[in-house]
């Protein structure tokens, strides 16, 4: 009577545990495979939005540039895109939008220049060289400093310094661009753009196409 006892309580034991082995196991499962498809989408949302960026970037070539300025004397940077061809392969309309920092001048400007690329030599050399022009929209502000206020007697009305980026006081500018450049497969390109009328200036500037 005590081994039919003892069978029975065993038997028992290995129906019971097995069960709640199995039950303690499925949900861990089940949470894994939740937090597994979570993983996998936040992933794919990720992918989704770069690759929709890379896109729009690659679609209207848009690039950066940045260079030096004569007379006045400044730092360029901008940013720019390309449509294209227009009419023939080698014709591209090129906006770009710069800002221009001296010690006496601040720029803005707008630049909706065509660009002709001449491409027999980019075979042979890796470079080809284009020429463009285009006119330029741009608004311009000199600041002498308070150099030229000494001898005025001006109430001190708690701010101090200048502001550059205040364009109360500004000239509206229109001029024509001229432009020089050669640029790379790659994307790299090194131009000269003069404007002529307006603010006139020559800029030396290097860029790149993404």
């Amino acid at each position: 009577m005590i081994k039919l006892t003892c069978v029975f309580v065993a038997s028992m034991a290995l129906g019971i545990f097995p069960t709640n082995a199995s039950a303690q196991q499925r949900p861990e499962g089940d949470g894994s495979a939740t937090n597994a498809t979570l993983q996998q989408n936040q992933p794919r949302t990720a992918q989704k939005v770069e690759s929709e960026a890379e896109r729009t970037v690659k679609r209207f070539r848009i690039g950066v540039q940045g260079g030096v300025g004569l007379d006045p004397e400044i730092v360029d940077v901008g940013v720019h895109a390309a449509f294209g061809p227009i009419f023939t392969r080698n014709v591209q309309f090129r906006p770009v939008f710069e800002i221009g920092l001296g010690e006496v001048t601040t720029l803005l400007g707008i630049n909706l220049d065509v660009l002709y690329m001449f491409q027999g030599s980019e075979r042979e050399t890796q470079w080809a060289p284009y020429v463009g022009g285009g006119p330029n929209f741009g608004l311009s502000h000199q600041d002498f400093g308070p150099d030229d206020l000494d001898d005025v007697d001006v109430p001190n009305d708690g701010e101090d310094g200048d502001n550059r980026f205040d364009f109360s006081d500004t000239d509206f500018n229109g001029g024509v661009n001229f432009i020089v450049g050669m640029r790379k497969q790659s994307g790299t390109f090194f131009e000269m753009k003069a404007t002529a009328w307006g603010v006139s200036n020559v800029r030396l500037l290097v860029g790149f196409n993404f």
